[in-house]
């Protein structure tokens, strides 16, 4: 049985937000003692009165879920009372499934999905979502079949980037995720704040990328085969805010972070600087001297294998490339502050390795 428990988004101001998000889409939202969640077909949401909804309930995110429906059965469906839906049997499971799919996806991009979360019997579909549109997370209600409902969410999130959509819902998102984060003292990932003068936008982990148009993301929210949770540059700083990486100061990618550095048989670096080359087979690596790269020196100038401590002498790098200017490629294309980077620091433990926790 599910433990009910209040909704975090039950507040006067997080559903001001959302029903401002509607009326910037077209859609006016009114109460009713008639229906728990319901559309008319003519713009008009319709959400149940305090009294028909469970402690665990907001206005919030049900009009949310109203909204990813209207964008999932965009546009006949936006004529049709209820989406054109029938929720009496179980014709429209996929299109529900779809529904849920792209509400993870959209909340997923500021860190909401757990507090977006369905409080109906879908449920435990939503909570078994892994990447909204993997076919490998849930188990079709087909006993293994294709789910259905994955190429309908993926049209059904191209249509949410675009207008009216797109503009609605992202400015809502965010400002449910500020308004979360003021009431609990936490960043929208759920992570404690970091240091109140800094912002995701000073912090090394912000990129602009992922799937689709590229927008602001957080390298450190990003968990295997994802691209991290949406944030925004204005947001503070969580926790595990970080300075620009400065690669003289940290050399996690020469150090034990990788255990071979691969070299092709053409790169320059192996007539150049032969001394530093192995070979194995028809393979080339960097030569290593303990667990480094035989190329790194350390603050007090020496190569590989010592691990420096204490801050380095004035104007001297902590650590530094002696084949600089020939490096092989492998490491030239190594880009600062990516994904392989964020690895790397994790690795030598300058970085922290647990995923964020959800709100």
């Amino acid at each position: 049985m599910r433990t009910f428990s209040p909704s975090p988004l039950a507040s006067d101001e997080i559903e001001r937000i959302w029903i401002e998000a509607a009326a910037r889409a077209g859609f006016r939202v009114s109460r009713t003692a008639e229906a728990y969640a319901a559309s008319d077909g003519c713009g008009g949401i319709t959400i149940g009165v305090p009294e028909l909804l469970d402690v665990d309930d907001a206005v919030a995110q049900l009009v949310f879920h109203e909204l990813c429906h209207a964008i999932t059965e965009s546009p006949p469906g936006l004529a049709l009372r209820d989406w054109g839906l029938d929720n009496t049997s179980a014709r429209d499971v996929a299109r529900e499934h779809a529904c849920l799919r792209l509400q993870a996806h959209l909340a997923d991009r500021y860190g909401l999905r757990a507090v977006m979360a369905p409080t109906t019997e879908y449920r435990a579909y939503y909570d078994g979502l892994g990447a909204a549109f993997s076919a490998a997370d849930v188990e079709a209600e087909t006993r293994g079949a294709p789910d259905a409902a994955i190429a309908i969410a993926e049209q059904a999130a191209a249509r949410a980037d675009e207008a009216p959509w797109r503009e609605a819902l992202d400015e809502a998102l965010a400002a449910t995720a500020m308004a979360l984060r003021r009431d609990r003292g936490a960043h929208p990932l759920g992570l404690p704040l970091g240091p109140p003068a800094e912002t995701c936008g000073t912090c090394a982990w912000l990129y602009r990328g992922g799937r689709g148009k590229a927008v602001e993301r957080c390298r450190q929210a990003a968990g295997p085969g994802t691209d991290g949770a949406r944030v925004r540059s204005e947001l503070p700083a969580c926790a595990r805010w970080e300075p620009p990486v400065d690669c003289q100061a940290c050399g996690a990618c020469c150090r034990e972070a990788y255990h071979v550095v691969s070299v092709a048989v053409r790169d320059p670096v192996v007539w150049k600087q032969p001394a530093l080359i192995e070979r194995h087979g028809h393979r080339f690596e960097m030569r290593r001297e303990g667990s480094r790269c035989a190329a790194l020196v350390d603050r007090r100038g020496r190569g590989g294998g010592a691990i420096a401590t204490g801050p380095a002498p004035a104007g001297e790098p902590l650590f530094a490339c002696s084949i600089y200017e020939d490096r092989p490629r492998t490491c030239r294309e190594f880009v600062r502050g990516g994904r392989h980077c964020l690895d790397a620091r994790r690795r030598v433990g300058l970085s922290a390795r647990p995923e964020p926790a959800r709100p």
